[in-house]
């Protein structure tokens, strides 16, 4: 066998071997660029449900700080008042969280603040693809209160996504598709 004959042998094979390498570069980054979306999508939807929860929150407490408003800041030095009498704390007005009763607690977990949540983070995720059926997305799942506390300092909500992609390798290896499993979190302040 000639030199000529050999050296076109090695050049098949490498260029087997460059494709293969190729085509696996391109579905790993599918994969990571899959994964990232589906990341932001979820966390998105995960921050709007709970936008909806922070809207109730300031509305709830918008009355007791117009009330406190009214009220006199109890300062130390103040010579205001009644001497000898007590002064009670008041919340700062940049944290709506602080004026809440337990009563307006129980209602930013209620049915119907759960559904209006719920609906809002299922609504973001279908407009940002994350919707099942949409691009490989086959299940989302939305948990809100996640493990509430009723004297904790968070309300949560969960979000949860499966993803099946279909790419090269898993047809070759016998599978179907890849399974993607995502979680985003969020929360806000309850005290």
């Amino acid at each position: 066998m000639s030199r000529r004959g050999q050296i076109i042998v090695v050049v098949a094979i490498l260029l087997m071997v460059v494709l293969l390498m190729l085509a696996v570069a391109v579905d790993v980054g599918r994969l990571f660029i899959e994964r990232g979306r589906l990341e932001r999508a979820v966390q998105a939807a995960a921050d709007a449900g709970v936008g909806i929860v922070a809207e109730r929150m300031v509305t709830l407490a918008i009355p007791r700080l117009t009330e406190g408003a009214g009220r006199p800041a109890c300062l130390p030095d103040a010579d205001y008042g009644t001497p000898g009498a007590s002064c009670t704390a008041t919340p700062s007005p940049n944290r709506a969280e602080q004026w809440l009763t337990d009563a307006d607690r129980a209602e930013l977990v209620a049915a119907p603040l759960q559904t209006q949540a719920a609906a809002e983070a299922l609504a973001y995720a279908a407009s940002n693809g994350a919707a099942p059926g949409v691009g490989g997305v086959v299940g989302l799942e939305v948990e809100y209160p996640d493990g509430y506390d009723p004297h904790g300092a968070t309300l949560k909500m969960r979000i949860s996504v499966r993803a099946a992609l279909n790419i090269l390798f898993t047809e070759l290896l016998g599978q179907d598709a890849v399974d993607l499993g995502i979680e985003a979190l969020s929360e806000i302040r309850q005290r």
